[in-house]
């Protein structure tokens, strides 16, 4: 019976150090940050004329990273194309997510359609279109809504302010944008921007 308890008082000690030095060694701080990663090759976007400059890819799903020029930096038609596919990706998980009941990740897509919304309202404020710049605050603060009832937990305020959100895209494409999805997306003539 010692040599029981003596193997088993022994199997924990060692144990409990071997944890320790996991924790101590996870909690090292690494002496240099990673770098970022590269960001991806441009690509030309649909249904645009040739030699017009490529849009960069747009990142994931529920990712902004990349989505924004420096403050002061003039954006392009190629980096708002990019956001907008952005945002279409995420506009459609805040809906499938909110719909689902999932709103740990429709609060997530909702923060960053919020931020998507801020990059597409420097761009119009570039070009001083004052109705595109209150849409994309409209956006903008219908995306926080819906992140602040998702928090809350209110599942059908969440699906009501994805609806609302949706709603301020088609009103804004609808002045702004001509095109499909075949031929591609552009600005139309009325909007003066190329």
């Amino acid at each position: 019976m010692r040599i029981l308890s003596s193997a088993v008082i022994l199997a924990v000690t060692v144990g409990f150090v071997g944890c320790a030095d996991k924790t101590q060694t996870a909690s090292t701080p690494p002496t240099q940050a990673p770098a970022p990663a590269p960001a991806p090759a441009p690509a030309a976007p649909a249904g645009r004329a040739a030699g017009a400059a490529p849009a960069p890819a747009p990142a994931p799903a529920g990712r902004a990273a990349g989505a924004a020029a420096p403050a002061g930096a003039q954006l392009t038609v190629a980096q708002h194309s990019a956001t907008m596919k952005q945002i279409a990706q995420s506009n459609a998980a805040l809906g499938k997510a909110a719909k689902s009941g999932d709103l740990m990740a429709a609060a997530a897509e909702a923060k960053n359609l919020a931020t998507l919304f801020a990059t597409v309202e420097q761009f119009y404020t570039q070009r001083a279109k004052p109705d595109a710049i209150k849409l994309a605050q409209t956006g903008r603060t219908g995306a926080m809504a819906a992140a602040q009832a998702a928090a809350a937990g209110d599942q059908m305020k969440t699906v009501m302010e994805a609806g609302n959100v949706g709603g301020t895209c088609k009103q804004c494409h609808g002045m702004y944008r001509e095109g499909d999805a075949q031929t591609g997306f552009r600005f139309n003539a009325a909007s003066g921007i190329q």
